[in-house]
């Protein structure tokens, strides 16, 4: 019967050596990935709120020069913030858009810019779109059908509409009524047409992940 042979003290340390050279490597890769997670999770913080800020930008170029406040595209993305990045990435895009603006950047409606704007007609309009964004994320988690995600954006419209028509009613029209009229009635229409359109660019955005991702796995298998 064959025997395994015994240590001698020398082939006994390289042994070990072996073993805290294997440990070492493995707290290594184990660090080096934990900082690649980090990193890439920066990045993608990074890389959403600048996208979604620049998007809100965009928005605000396209509008109906109504007064005292203008129909824009705005909205539309900023619903999608909260759907594609979540609500706190999407939120931290909204603010770096409204603090732009408020710096004196021509980002908001019409070119216009200052802190000013926040203390007008729409500055209730630009303070919910720091709040959309979370509220889509968090109901929009919940659910994978047509009517739970048409339902997160509703949520994130009404916050936006809550909030606008209430700052509106309060610094420029003096009576919810008149603050009804000029800021929410016309803006229906868009707004529908904008919940709809979210709803379909995030399913069609989630089905195309989703299928990157399975031919990823298949790849890797």
């Amino acid at each position: 019967m064959a025997t395994t042979p015994a240590l001698t003290p020398a082939n006994e340390e390289t042994h070990v050596i072996g073993i805290g050279r294997s440990d070492r490597s493995q707290a290594s890769a184990a660090v080096l990935a934990a900082a690649t997670t980090k990193q890439l999770s920066v990045l993608h913080t990074v890389a959403g709120t600048v996208a979604f800020a620049a998007l809100t930008f965009l928005g605000a170029h396209i509008y109906v020069p109504l007064q005292p406040v203008p129909i824009t595209m705005q909205t539309l993305f900023v619903l999608l913030a909260g759907a594609a990045v979540g609500g706190r990435i999407g939120g931290f895009s909204q603010l770096l858009y409204v603090g732009i603006g408020a710096a004196g950047l021509p980002v908001f409606a019409g070119g216009t810019a200052g802190i000013g704007v926040l203390a007008g007609p729409t500055g209730g309009y630009l303070a919910s779109f720091v709040v959309a964004p979370l509220v889509v994320s968090a109901l929009i988690r919940r659910s994978g059908s047509i009517a739970g995600q048409t339902g997160a954006f509703v949520a994130g419209t009404i916050v936006i509409f809550v909030m606008g028509v209430s700052h509106l009613a309060a610094v420029y029209t003096h009576d919810l009524a008149s603050a009804l009229r000029f800021g929410l009635l016309p803006f229906i229409p868009g707004a529908l047409v904008k919940i709809a359109a979210a709803v379909c660019i995030y399913r069609a955005g989630t089905a195309f992940s989703a299928g990157i991702r399975a031919r990823t796995a298949k790849r890797s298998a």
